[in-house]
Order: C-alpha cells, then sequence, then structure tokens
C-alpha cells in the first residue's frame, strides 16, 4: 500500500469485535470513490489533503513527491500523529499547524538526502496520521489505521504524538502494547516518557522541569504575593501538571488565593478574579515597591491568556499594580503586543514569563537554508530573533529523530519491525547520537529528554526579552 498513491483515506464502515467504528484505509475504496481529503482519523502519505489550508496543502505535496522518490527503493515509514485540522476554539493556532508540517517535511527531506549522499540505508516514508483539531476526535481512529497499516504500509515508528492530552496517553498505551517506538515531539506532560509507555521518548522538557526552571530564575521560593489561576479541564494533561508543579514547588500557602476557569466561560470569569486578586493585594508592607508587586501563577493554554491579560489591563482597582503572570511553553505563541497596555491604562501593567520548550535563536545553516522564510509579521514566535516556530524545530527532531533510529537499526540482516527499532531506540539511551538543527540531543533511560535546554522569556510593554 505504501507505494500506491494514498497510503490511507476514504471512509469503509466495518465492525469489529470490540462494537464497531469506522475504518479508512482501503485501498479499492480510493480508487473506486476518488476522496479529496483526509478527514479526522485518516492516515495519509500526502495526497490526500488533510486541511484546506492553501499553505498546509502546498506542504502536503512537496511530502507526496517526497515519498514518491522514498518509495521507488527499500525504505520504511515513520508515522506523524497530530492534530492538522484548524478550529476556531481550538488551542492550536493555523500556523503553528503549519510550521509543525514544514518541520516535518524538512526532517523527512534531510533524512532522505543522507541516505542518497551515502548510498546505504534505506528511505523514510512520511505518513500523515490526522487526530483532527486540537480535541483529537480523530485520536483512537487514527492510532487504528496506525496499527492496521503497520504491516502493508511498513511503519516502524511514530512521531509527534500530538499533545498532552488524555487523548495521547491513549494514543501512548495502545501503541506501546504493540511495542512501537514513539518519538514525541512538544508532549510536555510529565507521564509521556518510557517510564509511564514503554517505548515513548520525550523531546521537549517536561512541565515539572519548566516549573523548576522559572521557580529557581524568579525565586519564587519565598512566600511572597502570588495567585494560581487555572484551567479546569481534567483532559488537559498540561494544564494540570502545571498546577501541581507550581503548587508542590513553592511550598507555601497561596496568600492570594486559587481559581479555576472553563475555557468556555474564561472571559467572564477572568474578569471577576482579576478584581479579587487586585483587591486582596495587602496594602501595608515595609517595601513599598513590592506593595505594588504581584505574582500570577497561570496553568492553562496560550489561547485563554489574552483575555486574561487584558482584564488585569482593565481593571481600575489594579491600576498602579505591576503584574507578572508566570506561565509554561504553550504561552510560546502568545504575541509580546499583548502585555502593551492601551494609553491611558487604567488597571495594572502586566508582564508575562514563561518557559519554551526549543531554544531558536541559532538555528544550524542547513536548516535555515531548507526552511521558507520565516512569516514574520504572523509569526508564532515573534520574540527576539525567534524566526522560526520552536513547534516547528521539535516538530523537525521528532521526525529525525524516528528516521535516525531507523536508519540505525536497518544496518542490522533481516525485515525490519517496529519491535527491532524500539530496541536500537532502547540502545540509544544514555548517549545524545540523534541530529538536531540547535546541537544534538539524547535520552536517558526513561526515555526522558536528556541535559535540556529550557529557555525563559519575558513580554513586558509590547516587547520581547
Amino acid at each position: 500500500m505504501g507505494g500506491q498513491v494514498e497510503a490511507a483515506a476514504g471512509h469503509r464502515a466495518r465492525r469489529d469485535a470490540g462494537g464497531g467504528g469506522l475504518y479508512l484505509g482501503n485501498r479499492a475504496y480510493v480508487r473506486a470513490t476518488s476522496p479529496t481529503s483526509c478527514p479526522a482519523g485518516c492516515v495519509t502519505n500526502g495526497a490526500l489533503f488533510v486541511s484546506p489550508d492553501p499553505a498546509m496543502q502546498a506542504i502536503e505535496k512537496e511530502i507526496t513527491a517526497a515519498n514518491a522518490s522514498a518509495t521507488a527503493g527499500p525504505y520504511y515509514s515513520v508515522v506523524l500523529l497530530d492534530p492538522f485540522m484548524y478550529s476556531t476554539s481550538g488551542t492550536v493556532s493555523q500556523s503553528r499547524m503549519i510550521d509543525e508540517l514544514q518541520g516535518a517535511y524538512l526532517a523527512l527531506a534531510a533524512a532522505n538526502a543522507n541516505v542518497a549522499r551515502e548510498h546505504k540505508g534505506v528511505a523514510i516514508q512520511l505518513l500523515l496520521a490526522n487526530e483532527g483539531t486540537s480535541a483529537e476526535e480523530g485520536e483512537s481512529e487514527a492510532v487504528r489505521q496506525i496499527e492496521n497499516l503497520e504491516g502493508p504500509d511498513r511503519i516502524v515508528a511514530v512521531a509527534g504524538m500530538g499533545l498532552s492530552t488524555a487523548s495521547t496517553g491513549t494514543a501512548a498505551t495502545a501503541l506501546a502494547q504493540v511495542s512501537m517506538p514513539m518519538f514525541g515531539a512538544v508532549t510536555t506532560g510529565n507521564q509521556f516518557n518510557g517510564g509511564s509507555y514503554r517505548g515513548f521518548f520525550q523531546l521537549a522538557p517536561s512541565v515539572i522541569a519548566q516549573v523548576d526552571t522559572l521557580v529557581a530564575r524568579l525565586r519564587l521560593t519565598t512566600p511572597q504575593p502570588v495567585a494560581l489561576v487555572s484551567s479546569d479541564q481534567k483532559d488537559d494533561i498540561y494544564s494540570v501538571d502545571l498546577r501541581t508543579g507550581f503548587t508542590n514547588a513553592l511550598r507555601y500557602p497561596l496568600p492570594l488565593g486559587q481559581f479555576f476557569y472553563d475555557p468556555a466561560t474564561a472571559e467572564q470569569q477572568f474578569a471577576g478574579y482579576a478584581t479579587k486578586i487586585c483587591s486582596s493585594l495587602p496594602s501595608r508592607q515595609a517595601d513599598k515597591a513590592a506593595a505594588r508587586s504581584l505574582t500570577v501563577l497561570y496553568a492553562g493554554r496560550e489561547a485563554a491568556l489574552p483575555v486574561l491579560v487584558g482584564q488585569f489591563q482593565q481593571a481600575s482597582v489594579c491600576a498602579g499594580l505591576n503584574v507578572a503572570i508566570v506561565t509554561g511553553s504553550d504561552s510560546n505563541a502568545l504575541p509580546p503586543s499583548v502585555t502593551d497596555a492601551p494609553d491611558p491604562a487604567t488597571g495594572a501593567n502586566v508582564t508575562v514569563v514563561y518557559s519554551d520548550i526549543e531554544s531558536v535563536a541559532s538555528l544550524s545553516r542547513d536548516f535555515v537554508t531548507g526552511a521558507p522564510p520565516p512569516r514574520s509579521a504572523s509569526s508564532a514566535t515573534p520574540c527576539l530573533n525567534q524566526q522560526y516556530d520552536p513547534w516547528e524545530v521539535a516538530t523537525y527532531n521528532s521526525v529525525m529523530a524516528a528516521a535516525f533510529t531507523v536508519s540505525q537499526a536497518a544496518s542490522a540482516a533481516g525485515p525490519l519491525t517496529a519491535a527491532a527499532v524500539l530496541a536500537r531506540a532502547l540502545d540509544l539511551e544514555g548517549s545524545a547520537p540523534y541530529p538536531a538543527p540547535n546541537g544534538s540531543f539524547g535520552f536517558d533511560t526513561d526515555g526522558k529528554l536528556l541535559n535540556a535546554v529550557i529557555p525563559v522569556y519575558t513580554d513586558k510593554d509590547g516587547t520581547c526579552s
């Protein structure tokens, strides 16, 4: 099937032993019906578009062409499992999805260029498993397709692995059971490593590592005016881990309180929270400067963060206060302009401090040469000289790690299996053999990133530093 134009697409109803499910991936169906898209739960080699966005479709065409060349000779397949469908109510922007797909394509091209240049090894075909929107509603069907197509499409590794959500945990459990190696890209949740799921390699610094860095950098261990605003979504592992990490790291009561919000009603809730938090700040302190400052720990997604910033900027009870909102790597998509308060400001001066998953200040010439010119006006990370999205680099590293391990495992005699690739990945633990545009990396014996570099950025007065 991998040598066909469509790796997997279309709809074919079939009942399974578990009670039913819609299976995608019937070649005969594809030939008969000529489907034009790859919906949530579908797996494709790029010939069927996962998104109506023209920029994503242009990258998919490049992936399709690269796959056609790869499958002309000896090859194995790596699957990129990610949400590819933009939703206005989702937590991943369209530009970020484009960047992730671009990063995957650059890794595919680089991996196959190495094979062609060295005249040895096997080529890589990149398949796209569409989880749907950031809600990952197509996760279970996409994973089922990966399992169904493992033999026909020579699938030996999975990259990406979606977001730090309960759905990703479900996917990791299923893939671990079939000894499929998994190379996460932006999965920062503390559980997403080999300690919880055999064969899961975590490329992004975990939430707890980010929290430790933030708390140490900002010296938050000394009791001070602090509040915690947290998403109430139990399935959002990233937000839950942030909340737990912050509360455990401080080890003292939050004097300004803890507040939960529902992303669907965040605007209304944040207005009340800003007023209450500012009103709770002690008015009399020996240090008058400290009396005008407070810290808000934010355990939630970037999608709702601009609203929280705006409410502090607008609340009259916050006038003259300096509010520092401290949060994790999902907020690296926040435009610094959000912190540029209206003139005259009616409320607080707000600064946002966040950790990140990749250092992109200095990237290799090969990566920059292969990547298209950055979208300076709409870049997901317009901070400093970050011309490229950290998620693009993380996805590149994820696909490259999978391809590199496949190449290493393929040097052994006999047909390659997912289990053999996993065994080779486990052999490489404890070293840093994986090439990356910002240096090499590796994993410890639990599949966690070794020697993680965690940049910390500050958005203030509309600029980033």
